[in-house]
């Protein structure tokens, strides 16, 4: 996986420019949960790495990213495993090289609506439940009163068939220039990489659960916990059904190291 190394403002600033330049292109924001399934599943990884911008969602790809950095064969690599762990929580600063900052989902996304509204591009919002994207719009729109938001739905209908093909139609018919699309992974990223041709929108980018943030249906961690990179933790113990999907984190750990060790010809 390659992730491009932007902070949050050159990432929000970087969206708008593909906005507004008329080119079919697409962002995603991968987080530590998605690698076990790229790993294995290669349209999955191909569709990532096809994205016009790939940024680093949470402090785990920063972690992957500074651990496969660091100089030594195996022994070091194991070594140092448990340390860089560590600094997740206790000196996160430290892992913020070779990619300086993590997008943290909804933070990157309200600093991207941002930038679309002062560059004056039109906005759809595509996903989350019927009562999520009413509420997250009418959050933006008071947030943002002078963004462009031409249209908005959910993200539930058949994805393969006529139903989908009305949705097209409708962001295209509504003249949308940014296309944000929140339907989780990796449903989102296959939806965006089967329309992105029938499009008419210049960019398309995959926003996850930040419908649910912004609606308030899902409550964030506390800012204290986020700088510590537990926001995860924060949400198994308010989800605890979460618990399957957060299975995925050792896993992703495992591949690290392995990949780690392999590149050091262990």
């Amino acid at each position: 996986m390659r992730f491009h190394d932007l902070t949050r403002a050159e990432a929000a600033e970087a969206i708008a420019e593909l906005a507004r330049d008329g080119l079919k292109s697409y962002v995603v924001k991968p987080y530590s949960e998605f690698m076990p399934r790229a790993a294995r599943d290669d349209d999955i990884r191909r569709i990532l790495n096809d994205a016009t911008l790939c940024l680093a969602d949470g402090v785990g790809i920063l972690w992957a990213a500074h651990y496969l950095s660091l100089p030594g064969g195996m022994l070091r690599a194991l070594l140092q495993l448990p340390l860089s762990l560590a600094a997740i929580a206790l000196n996160p600063a430290a892992l913020r090289r070779p990619l300086r900052e993590a997008m943290a989902g909804v933070d990157l996304t309200w600093r991207m609506l941002s930038q679309l509204d002062a560059a004056g591009v039109s906005v759809f919002l595509l996903g989350g439940t019927r009562e999520e994207i009413g509420r997250a719009r009418q959050r933006i729109e008071e947030g943002l009163p002078g963004l462009r938001i031409v249209g908005a739905r959910d993200g539930y209908f058949d994805v393969t068939g006529r139903a989908n093909d009305e949705v097209v139609a409708g962001i295209n018919a509504a003249g949308a220039q940014a296309l944000l699309v929140a339907m989780g992974f990796p449903r989102q990223e296959r939806w965006i990489a089967a329309n992105l041709e029938k499009l008419g929108v210049n960019v398309t980018v995959a926003e996850g659960g930040s419908f649910s943030f912004m609606a308030g249906t899902v409550r964030r961690a506390p800012r204290w916990m986020r700088r510590a990179g537990l926001e995860w933790l924060f949400r198994l113990l308010r989800q605890p059904q979460r618990l399957r999907r957060q299975l995925a984190i050792p896993v992703f750990v495992w591949l690290v190291f392995r990949e780690r060790v392999r590149r050091a010809g262990g």
